[in-house]
């Protein structure tokens, strides 16, 4: 048993309402199609043929018109070319006729069309035109064997008298622009007259012969035959003038019967037609109604269905104070709709909640992904980039319009990444593995680059600014390596020192003995000068491997520096110029102010030696963080970094061709370690040379 609740639903009513149209159609369109049946059985017979008349009907009219039309012009036609040209046009526009008025394949003969007489009369029309055309080609002929005839005249050597000859052509000139046999007749005559006592005369000297008269024969001859075909074609034209009237009244004739017959069957189909119309009429009525039922059914549904969405989109928006939507009808549908509204209301305000939380954690990813110090660029596994940050473009070394450059491309910068590792548009790339690798710029900046791969084919590339570290641990090595050169450098002077104790020992033993002669005597002095020697080698080792004994104490390094002007534009020589630069309120440095002069000396000396056509050697001084940093700067020739990297290693020298020793730097470089600092070079060939020695500050000034 149907249920009240299904009785109710759209499920139901609507179908139902769909259903009923629907058979109400059926039905009408069952007793239209019946109606168009018996109109089409009672129409077939003479609907095609009927189209075909009048179409047919119409086209042979106008060109029985255009046919009729053309007579005049063939009545007063005078060129037998322009009557030829207009006969073979004539007897076209007839064969066109008689194909326009012959059924086609499969069609019916038309009915009150293609009449005999109609047909009789193109035919007569054809045969009467295609004899007109012969002649005038024949009176064209004739016309052109007359201008043949003078043309010979007219460039032969011809009659020997002058004047006989003038009146001859004369009257043959005459003769072929004549337009009638009399006229022709009459020039005829002329001729004879003048030629014929010629002829007859006795003397052979002013007698002339029938050869040389026969071009003005020919001229005569082809005139009249001309003439003749001439008048032939007027009465022919005639006589086609009256046929072309004929058709005409024909045509007129047959097209006002077959218009009746039109009349009559469209009114039998009009009646046919007019029943039906009615009968259509009362179905439409009858859908019509059933039509408003069910529209009124669907508005009150749409309405519905329209706040409903109302409050869908409210809750969607965000809106708290949002109410259940108002409906007054019964359709089960809508009621269980309003009911999971509520339930959806309840679900809206913790869904709002969860997404201001994920838009917040969203926010807070983006502003990290740009802002990051690392950079991070992602390729999809052809290689089209996905997204990237702006560090990964700077490190990179590109500019803002990188970001849609492929993986390939977008590398380039990077010598050091073959670009055959990456995906392309044609090739997944060779990468599989993570791949680590450093990049150093022309500027010096040392850039860490990671290519990894993704599961689904795509490249991740990280790049970071490693520069500072780079340099972190080329110092390590460096001072490792210097470190162990050093103590490898006391070793030595300590067993040098040993070895040279014992020698003066054992001089000063043999310097109380008496007995030596002066020659010995010299000898005991060289052992002794050299031992000397020695003993000051291994106190310069010994300060090389920062292990010579110091007495640091603090003080003013500023003023200590302004102290020292002096002396230092002294060994520096009048060709370079000496200049400070010594920062305000620098705080007391721990260290043995005997060394530290010394170490300025020595800086200041190589400086003057790299720069042999003069220049200006600054001393610089500056407060930083971790303490004092004292640099001495030169405009000389620069060293290589290989240079730079081995210039504090003990006996390393660039000057061997002017006798330097190649300790001055490694003393330096002793003396500031073993003071508790640091010291670093910077230099480039053909910019200069900077020594930078960092103090810590003394216990005091802390």
């Amino acid at each position: 048993m149907i249920s009240r609740a299904f009785l109710s639903s759209i499920a139901f009513r609507l179908p139902f309402a769909i259903a009923f149209i629907c058979v109400l159609v059926f039905s009408l369109a069952t007793v239209a199609v019946f109606g168009l049946q018996r109109a089409r059985e009672e129409m077939a017979a003479y609907g095609l043929q009927a189209f075909s008349s009048l179409a047919k009907a119409s086209l042979v009219s106008r060109q029985v018109s255009d046919l009729v039309s053309s007579a005049p012009f063939l009545m007063n036609a005078t060129s037998p070319y322009r009557v030829s040209s207009e006969s073979r046009s004539v007897v076209a526009q007839v064969d066109t006729l008689l194909r326009a008025m012959e059924p086609g394949a499969g069609e019916a003969a038309v009915k009150g069309f293609a009449s005999a007489r109609i047909v009789e009369l193109l035919t007569t029309i054809r045969t009467q035109t295609m004899s007109l055309a012969s002649d005038a080609d024949s009176a064209q002929q004739h016309k052109a064997e007359a201008a043949a005839a003078l043309g010979e005249i007219a460039t032969g050597s011809g009659l020997s008298d002058a004047d006989f000859r003038r009146k001859l052509n004369a009257i043959v000139q005459s003769a072929s622009n004549s337009d009638s046999l009399f006229q022709l007749g009459e020039l005829r005559r002329r001729y004879v007259a003048e030629t014929l006592p010629r002829l007859e005369r006795a003397s052979p000297d002013s007698r002339i012969s029938a050869t040389e008269l026969a071009p003005y024969e020919r001229i005569f001859e082809a005139q009249t035959r001309y003439l003749q075909e001439m008048f032939a074609i007027r009465t022919a034209v005639s006589r086609l003038h009256s046929v072309s009237r004929d058709l005409s009244h024909a045509t007129e004739t047959q097209s006002e019967a077959v218009a009746h017959g039109l009349n009559e069957d469209l009114l039998s189909a009009s009646d046919t037609l007019s029943r039906l119309l009615v009968i259509v009429a009362v179905a439409s009525l009858l859908v019509l109604a059933m039509a408003t039922l069910s529209i009124r059914s669907v508005m009150r549904v749409s309405r519905g269905i329209v706040s409903l969405s109302t409050g869908m989109n409210a809750l969607a928006e965000g809106r708290k104070d949002v109410d259940a939507p108002h409906y007054d009808g019964t359709e089960t549908e809508l009621v269980r709709l309003l009911e999971a509204f509520r339930a959806f209301r309840d679900s809206v305000e913790r869904v709002s909640r969860l997404r201001r939380t994920a838009e917040a954690a969203a926010r807070t990813i983006r502003s990290t992904f740009r802002n990051m110090n690392e950079g991070i660029a992602l390729f999809d596994p052809s290689g089209k980039p996905i997204t990237m940050n702006r560090r990964v473009i700077e490190l990179v070394g590109w500019s803002g319009s990188a970001r849609k450059l492929p993986a390939r491309r977008f590398v380039a910068p990077i010598p050091e990444i073959s670009p055959l590792l990456l995906p392309s548009q044609t090739e997944a790339g060779a990468l599989e593995d993570r791949s680590v690798l450093r990049h150093r710029s022309e500027a010096g900046r040392v850039t860490e680059i990671s290519l990894s791969r993704q599961p689904d084919g795509g490249v991740v590339l990280l790049a970071r600014d490693v520069t500072d570290m780079d340099r972190q641990e080329a110092e390590a090595v460096k001072a490792q390596r210097l470190d162990g050169i050093m103590r490898m450098t006391h070793q030595v002077s300590h067993e040098v020192g040993n070895m040279i104790g014992i020698i003066t020992g054992s001089l000063g033993l043999l310097e109380r003995e008496t007995g030596f002669n002066d020659r010995q005597k010299r000898h005991l002095a060289r052992i002794r000068k050299a031992a000397d020697r020695g003993r000051s080698l291994a106190g310069s080792m010994l300060s090389v491997g920062s292990q010579q004994p110091i007495h640091p104490s603090s003080i003013d390094i500023g003023a200590l520096l302004r102290g020292m002007a002096d002396v230092l534009e002294i060994a520096i020589g009048e060709k370079c110029r000496l200049v400070f630069d010594i920062a305000r309120d620098l705080p007391d440095v721990l260290l043995d102010a005997a060394l530290f002069e010394q170490s300025i000396l020595n800086l200041c000396l190589n400086a003057a030696a790299a720069m042999p056509d003069g220049g200006t050697i600054l001393i610089r001084s500056e407060r930083r963080e971790s303490g004092v940093v004292i640099c001495v700067n030169d405009e000389g020739i620069g060293m290589s970094p290989e240079a730079v990297d081995k210039a504090f290693e003990p006996y390393f020298t660039t000057r061997n061709d002017l006798g330097g020793a190649g300790l001055g730097l490694a003393v330096v470089y002793g003396f500031v370690r073993q003071s508790g600092g640091d010291a670093q070079i910077h230099s480039r060939p053909g910019h200069g040379t900077t020594v930078e020695m960092l103090f810590p500050k003394a216990p005091a000034s802390q």
